[in-house]
């Protein structure tokens, strides 16, 4: 965990707006006309609704998975599109993954800071969520290591590119570390790769390194459009009969309608536009926002749509949070994402993708830091 450096008080005097509230918590990279783009797509879609309907049976079509398979495919990795299996989001994928590897009732490690939906998901099916020492390149091996010992997990939930919420990267070496550790013990591994599209390094995935163990997760919501709840399940074979019956029980069907749109824009190239685009832009509000941070502990993906930032020891991010809400700011607190028994209190996370004007991030972030400068 990265530790807060204190900082010498801006000498600005800032008096807050507070006729509408800013939203610095949605971070769904959206592009200026995607509506417009994607509104046409869905209405050819349900100009011949019967037809693709026909051709989109539960789990996926050939088709279907065979497109998903070439977009996760690397050079010498290559993914069988019998292991892609279509579903409803990538919330919905991780239900289906939990589900398939009967995982109701065992142990899942996670980073200290983890995806709040996950939590959430992971109690309501009674999955007990044990804590991992991460740093600033993500889950620390030897911490893991020593999470086995005592704990004798049965799975790890990850999200090895572009952390949500800290925005960490996790290099190759440990990425190989942790894959030997998982199979020393036993260890499904569930890999969520929400937002792992906004980085460039081309690492390859856990799905690519140890496809025995791993259940991959690539949904279309943040790389495409918030509406667009389909999602790619990548598993080992031996699941894949659970994971068609978890799948059909808890959706009945994906959406043919968005199957089709998804497939268009993947063929046709305008994805991989979409996402050099959002990186692009991505990295452009990050050192905008960075750069407004600078005097404080802040950091995140240098094209993430959120960022990261520690706060002094004398302020809990929930009453934090609460006078931001009074204030006119929107953020997500530290006790979101705390995975500890003793909820984590020192940080927030800021997104910004939540307003389409950038300077009402900017003001946000100004608004942020009022509040921590005066708070007492």
């Amino acid at each position: 965990m990265r530790v807060f450096r204190f900082y010498k008080k801006p000498s600005f005097h800032y008096k807050p707006n507070m006729k509408q509230p800013i939203d610095l918590r949605l971070n769904y990279p959206v592009l200026p006309g995607q509506d417009i783009e994607l509104k046409a797509l869905v209405n050819t879609a349900l100009e011949n609704i019967e037809v693709i309907a026909a051709l989109s049976p539960a789990g996926g079509s050939v088709v279907d998975r065979q497109i998903g398979a070439d977009w996760l495919s690397r050079e010498g990795y290559a993914i069988d599109p019998a292991n892609v299996h279509i579903g409803s989001g990538g919330h919905h994928s991780c239900v289906v993954a939990l589900l398939a590897a009967g995982l109701q009732n065992k142990i899942v490690v996670v980073e200290e800071l983890t995806y709040s939906n996950f939590r959430s998901i992971a109690a309501m099916l009674n999955v007990k969520l044990i804590p991992c020492a991460a740093d600033n390149l993500g889950m620390i091996p030897s911490s893991l290591e020593e999470v086995c010992k005592l704990n004798k997990p049965d799975a790890i939930y990850i999200m090895p590119a572009v952390n949500n919420p800290t925005g960490t990267v996790l290099p190759a070496d440990r990425r190989k570390e942790i894959i030997t550790i998982a199979r020393e013990n036993n260890l499904l591994i569930i890999e969520d790769d929400a937002y792992g599209f906004l980085d460039d390094s081309a690492l390859l995935n856990f799905m690519h390194l140890a496809p025995e163990r791993t259940f991959y997760i690539y949904s279309f919501s943040k790389p495409l459009a918030p509406f667009a709840k389909m999602s790619y399940l990548v598993a080992p074979p031996s699941f894949s009969e659970k994971i068609t019956d978890a799948s059909r029980l808890t959706s009945a069907n994906q959406s043919a309608v968005l199957s089709w749109v998804v497939n268009t824009i993947i063929t046709s190239g305008r994805l991989r536009a979409l996402i050099d685009e959002k990186r692009k832009i991505g990295f452009e509000r990050q050192q905008k926002a960075q750069l407004l941070l600078k005097d404080y502990d802040a950091f995140g993906h240098k094209n993430g749509w959120h960022l990261w930032v520690n706060l002094p020891a004398h302020i809990r991010s929930s009453e934090l949070n609460e006078r931001l809400a009074a204030h006119g700011v929107n953020i997500v607190p530290s006790t979101a994402f705390s995975a500890s028994a003793k909820v984590y209190e020192q940080g927030i996370r800021i997104a910004l993708g939540g307003e389409a004007d950038f300077g009402r991030v900017i003001e946000g972030i100004e608004r942020v830091k009022y509040q921590i400068d005066i708070f007492r």
